[in-house]
């Protein structure tokens, strides 16, 4: 039975600050899609006419899912998840095989599409929950029996099989970006479990031995020479490079303050920025709100990612503290990737950026992950 009196404690840090940018996401998917503004506009009605609200509506209907989705979440006391994880991780990689025998979209395996419903859903995106329950499990029974630290490692091996499996599947999609994320999961729960240095210095080893043969081996000749313009974007400048290029001409443009939202010129309106309300939303934000704004987005980003690494330590026991922690190296990866892959930073992956990117999946995942999180507080120890 659940009981009311649990929220009383849930933590409205965490609510306000994913509402703050799921808000500025929808402004700017609605800026962003807008036909473009001359400059004209004096009435209410003129700047009516320019929006293109379809994107605003289907995010809002997808953040509306979202919800229902957190609520359900954290109804449950979370150690309930480790009885039904077993079950939720194989149907992810059943999924994930299915995904090969779909036609691909965008040149990846990684949707099924239901044209009917004129809606998508990716499995690699809610597979990321079911790897975050299912090595904070293993990781947190080896925790219990050996105060407080992973030092089995039969347990490690078996961590990194449950994460290997899927990333594996969905490399071989390709998608390199989602693997990335899977990785960092794994990283950031091993970490909170305080793993070896041994171990460490064997996974840094294995990493750089492996980079090399994963470029020569495993990428598709696509994969290597994106790999090639990130190094040297003007190897192809009108199109691998010409996503980045737009995209840093674009955050560039936008200068200190930005050319605000709703306004004439904006290249993200032109649509120079491709992808423009997903992959490299960050962009168009930037161009609108400047550096400040885009100074705020992050400073948002790291606002969670402390308050959930607070969580994370006041967890009532290991496993909600490798939960937490899962969600994190989730978030922090996509972010980092997101915005490093719109300024040249990192290579362009396709990897969304949360909350704010248009995209039903992900926000999904993202909201589950943020039941996941309130799950782990409202049931923390409470002093009297």
């Amino acid at each position: 039975m659940f009981d009311r009196k649990i929220l009383k404690q849930i933590d409205w840090a965490t609510i306000v600050l994913v509402l703050a940018l799921v808000t500025i996401g929808l402004i700017s998917i609605a800026s962003i899609m807008a036909s473009p503004f001359d400059g004209d506009e004096v009435a209410l009605s003129d700047y009516l006419e320019k929006l293109n609200l379809n994107y605003v509506q289907r995010q809002g209907v997808n953040f509306l899912v979202g919800v229902a989705a957190f609520l359900i979440v954290i109804v449950f006391d979370y150690s309930f998840f480790k009885f039904l994880i077993k079950y939720a991780y194989i149907a992810n990689l059943a999924l994930l095989v299915i995904l090969f025998t779909v036609e691909k979209t965008r040149g990846i395996s990684g949707w099924f599409v239901f044209e009917q419903l004129d809606r998508a859903i990716q499995p690699a995106e809610l597979c990321k929950i079911s790897i975050i329950v299912f090595l904070a499990k293993i990781v947190s029974e080896n925790m219990e029996h050996e105060h407080g630290r992973i030092r089995s490692f039969k347990s490690i091996v078996i961590a990194l099989l449950v994460c290997g499996v899927p990333t594996i599947l969905v490399m071989l999609q390709p998608d390199f970006g989602t693997a990335f994320v899977y990785i960092c999961i794994l990283v950031f729960i091993l970490f909170i479990a305080r793993i070896g240095w041994g171990y460490i210095i064997a996974a840094a080893g294995a990493l750089a031995a492996g980079l090399p043969l994963a470029y020569f081996f495993l990428m598709s000749d696509d994969q290597r020479y994106r790999i090639d313009v990130f190094l040297d974007p003007s190897l192809d400048l009108a199109n691998s490079g010409y996503n980045v290029f737009q995209s840093k001409i674009a955050i560039g443009s936008g200068q200190l303050y930005g050319k605000g939202y709703f306004s004439s010129g904006t290249l993200a309106q032109l649509s120079f920025v491709p992808e423009r309300h997903t992959d490299f939303i960050f962009a168009g934000i930037v161009e609108g709100l400047g550096f400040i704004g885009g100074t705020v987005i992050i400073v948002l980003y790291f606002l969670l990612i402390f308050r959930w690494l607070w969580i994370a330590f006041k967890a009532k026991d290991y496993f909600g503290s490798c939960l937490v922690a899962g969600v994190i190296g989730m978030l922090l990866a996509h972010v980092f990737e997101n915005i490093g892959m719109t300024m040249g930073l990192m290579p362009v992956t396709g990897i969304p950026l949360p909350f704010l990117s248009y995209g039903g999946s992900n926000l999904l995942t993202n909201m589950i992950a943020v039941g996941i999180v309130e799950n782990v507080w409202m049931r923390r120890p409470v002093k009297k």
